[in-house]
């Protein structure tokens, strides 16, 4: 909190002292929980703990995308949970609970980011008195205030993304939907009284808080241990989480040659120095320890924290609700048992989303589930992505005994879902770390994601050989008996978007693609739903009645 003075007027004329007109000041002290860039370091921490909490974190905003998007089924015979048909329906008028509390979540991070940086504006940059930047990664001002830029950045621009009109690239983004708050709120009267951002004003924000953290922020995050916590840097911001993220931005707002200006400097930093590639489709998904760093992702986060240390044992839940259709060892293998389950792989009764086959038909994958034929194509059979991070459901028979091959589809499903056809469903998260994947580190930004979006861009900008040596570099690590498919002459849009969605499905991304390359978001297999087309009017949630109620700004 900023100092306060308190003036007094002395009026006492006592013997020679001072005169009726003399003032003196009284000077509260400073009043804050940070006196050192040690403890500067443990607001960093909370904010990146909230971030990983439950809601809030990647794992429900991706199933808000997944079942958006288009790309998900609702299958037959469940009762899926979660409010799960009306994220399906896309009931954006529906006031969710669950929408609350991200809200929440993202707002509180945004706070604890705006305490800190309301001490480094009022410190002037040097509010713990240190002439110097110390070459002590902890004591490392500089990367602290980039990183706290970073979180600010990401909460905001995963709220816009949920809460606001999408940018429009060719119209205004004057609307104001969402608090737009670059400072702390110190009193209830502030809160009351908050200021709304416009969709301009706040990707403004973001922009300016990822370009201050990818300048000031290291190439790599390198404490390995603070605080009897091994491991601390897993899930930290680095220059290349914030450069990603950047071009990410850009790619939204349509803004093509910013983005693969972003782009190029990852990719290129990746080629060079190793530190980045990609792996086995199933790798960057089966990682647990500190030690176990995946090649592929930039950016991830632990959904739960090494060591046992701060565990939240309902970290893991959500994305296992909807996505993870069985809980596999760090080695890939299917677990046993679960707690409160009998034998066999568990597939739990509130899993009731699959792929779309709308989807699986676009992918190439399945050959025409619309009309009833359900085969997998030879060219899903060959891809490595097919045949380790997503999985195929069969409808359940009677008399499969355990030893079958067929048993961990039908008979572990008794009582669980059940399902009148084939689905199939996404099996990328959660796989690692016995018992049922708790540890498990979650991508967020993956090297192929950036490739894939950078091959777009390269096409729009009729660089057509680009983008096909783009294509296969993703291709190729998938297909190996079947290399470099795509060439100058049969690369387009629709097989980049068909490449994306055998690459991304399920991971939170598939609606920026889709508005970045103003596509006409499909229906999917939502028959109740029809085509949403750009601007994007009305692609946003209500704002939850909590924060409506509060700020007479929505009045």
């Amino acid at each position: 909190m900023k100092s306060k003075y308190l003036t007094i007027l002395a009026c006492v004329g006592l013997l020679n002292f001072c005169s009726c007109d003399d003032f003196f000041e009284l000077k509260r002290p400073q009043e804050t929980q940070w006196t050192t860039t040690a403890t500067y370091e443990q607001g960093l921490s909370s904010a990146y703990v909230s971030l990983q909490w439950t809601d809030a974190g990647r794992g429900f905003p991706q199933y808000i995308d997944f079942l958006t998007s288009g790309t998900a089924s609702l299958m037959d015979g469940n009762t899926p949970g979660l409010d799960g048909e009306k994220y399906f329906y896309r009931s954006f008028d529906e006031k969710l609970g669950r929408m609350t509390t991200i809200w929440r979540t993202y707002y509180n991070v945004i706070t604890k980011c705006n305490l800190a940086l309301d001490v480094d504006r009022d410190g002037n940059g040097n509010p713990f008195n240190l002439d110097t930047r110390s070459d002590d990664f902890i004591h490392n001002y500089t990367r602290q205030v980039a990183e706290y830029h970073f979180c600010r950045a990401f909460s905001y621009f995963s709220l816009i993304r949920i809460f606001a009109a999408p940018y429009n690239h060719n119209g205004e983004n004057n609307q104001k939907i969402i608090p737009l708050k670059e400072s702390a709120a110190y009193s209830k009267e502030d809160v009351y009284h908050e200021e709304l951002g416009t969709v301009e004003e706040v990707y403004d924000l973001i922009i300016r808080d990822l370009k201050y953290a990818k300048e000031n922020l290291p190439d790599q995050f390198t404490l390995t241990s603070w605080n009897n916590v091994s491991g601390y840097e897993c899930g930290r911001a680095n220059k290349w989480v914030a450069t990603s993220l950047l071009g990410k931005v850009y790619f939204l707002m349509g803004k093509y040659a910013e983005a693969k200006a972003e782009f190029d400097a990852v990719i290129n930093y990746a080629e060079s120095t190793g530190t980045y590639k990609l792996e086995a489709p199933k790798d960057p998904f089966n990682k647990e320890k500190a030690q176990d760093v995946p090649k592929e992702s930039i950016w991830e986060f632990n959904s739960g924290f090494l060591d046992g240390k701060f565990e939240n044992h309902n970290n893991y839940m959500y994305c296992g609700m909807v996505m993870g259709l069985r809980f596999r060892d760090s080695n890939g293998d299917e677990l046993e048992s679960l707690p409160g389950n009998n034998e066999g792989t568990v597939i739990s009764s509130w899993n009731g989303f699959g792929i779309a086959y709308t989807s699986l038909k676009e992918m190439g994958w399945m050959k025409d589930p619309m009309n009833g034929d359900y085969t997998i194509t030879p060219e899903a059979e060959a891809d490595l992505r097919y045949q380790q991070v997503y999985h195929l459901m069969l409808p359940y028979r009677e008399g499969i005994k355990k030893g079958d091959p067929e048993y961990i589809t039908t008979e572990s499903l008794a009582g669980h879902s059940m399902v009148k056809t084939p689905h199939v469903y996404i099996d990328k998260f959660f796989r690692g770390a016995k018992p049922y994947g708790k540890f498990s580190k979650f991508p967020l930004i993956r090297l192929a994601d950036i490739y894939l979006l950078r091959a777009w861009l390269r096409w729009n900008s009729n660089d057509l050989q680009g983008a096909a040596d783009d294509l296969n570099i993703v291709w190729n690590r998938a297909n190996p008996q079947n290399q470099d498919i795509y060439t100058a002459s049969n690369v387009n849009h629709d097989v980049i978007y068909q490449e994306y969605l055998r690459e991304m499905t399920g991971e939170g991304w598939t609606v920026d693609f889709m508005m970045g390359t103003q596509m006409t978001i499909p229906a999917g297999d939502s028959k109740l739903n029809s085509q949403v087309a750009p601007p994007y009017s009305s692609w946003y949630w209500s704002i939850p009645d909590d924060e409506a109620n509060l700020n007479d700004k929505y009045q």
